[in-house]
């Protein structure tokens, strides 16, 4: 690739103090991939300061890369990366439990599973849209935040990603009883013969891009649960 064939030679110093500042693994919380590479948070492979490098995985440099783990986003993990882990069976609060498992009753596994597979077609049901509801709800309280750090970070990209999903999926849906009438492409096609139907697949499947962005997410914030 000419991206690697071009890129300026990063001093082994510099890459030494990184890879261990990252302790040789993914600086992304809680992937523990050690196959990893050095990326430049600017994208300016000339700008070599620590400041400006972090330790990646294959598949979240690629994430980085395509803007879906933005510049803020790194930096944040970056930071994390030097702050003491405070967040122990011992020291977390009762508020901050109490919290956790507010927020697996609103999305236990099974819902986040359900939100994975769904296609996001011609009808959806409410058990996989009206967590969301219930989520951007509790964000409004200001007791709806953890006191550890780490945790309240997740949880504000996790609403962030709600907010997102919810933006792009109101637009286009439609209230029923049992649930919600969404994107029917046989129906598209049958008021309308010469409709982009390309442009309504594409819509359908930045629905589903969106619902799995915030799954991922949710996962990270409900495997804090194992730390209770």
């Amino acid at each position: 690739m000419a991206y690697e064939q071009n890129r300026p030679h990063l001093p082994a110093e510099t890459k030494r103090l990184i890879m261990t500042e990252a302790g040789h693994r993914c600086s992304v919380q809680h992937c523990n991939e050690h196959i990893v590479e050095v990326h430049h948070i600017d994208e300016n492979r000339e700008n070599n300061a620590p400041a400006n490098l972090i330790v990646l995985c294959d598949k979240h440099h690629k994430l980085a890369h395509q803007g879906v783990i933005s510049r803020m986003d790194q930096r944040k993990y970056k930071e994390l990366l030097t702050q003491p882990a405070v967040a122990t069976t011992n020291t977390r609060s009762d508020h901050d439990r109490k919290l956790l498992q507010q927020i697996n009753d609103i999305f236990p596994f099974e819902t986040i599973q359900m939100i994975k597979s769904e296609s996001f077609g011609k009808f959806v049901k409410r058990e996989v849209i009206d967590p969301f509801f219930e989520l951007l709800h509790y964000a409004s309280d200001p007791l709806f935040r953890f006191t550890d750090q780490n945790l309240e970070f997740l949880k504000q990209d996790a609403i962030r990603k709600a907010e997102l999903f919810n933006r792009h999926f109101s637009q286009q849906s439609g209230g029923l009883i049992s649930g919600y009438d969404y994107i029917d492409l046989n129906e598209i096609r049958r008021r309308n013969p010469n409709a982009d139907i390309e442009y309504w697949v594409q819509y359908s499947y930045e629905t589903a891009r969106l619902a799995q962005d915030f799954c991922t997410t949710m996962l990270l914030l409900r495997a804090e649960l194992a730390n209770q």
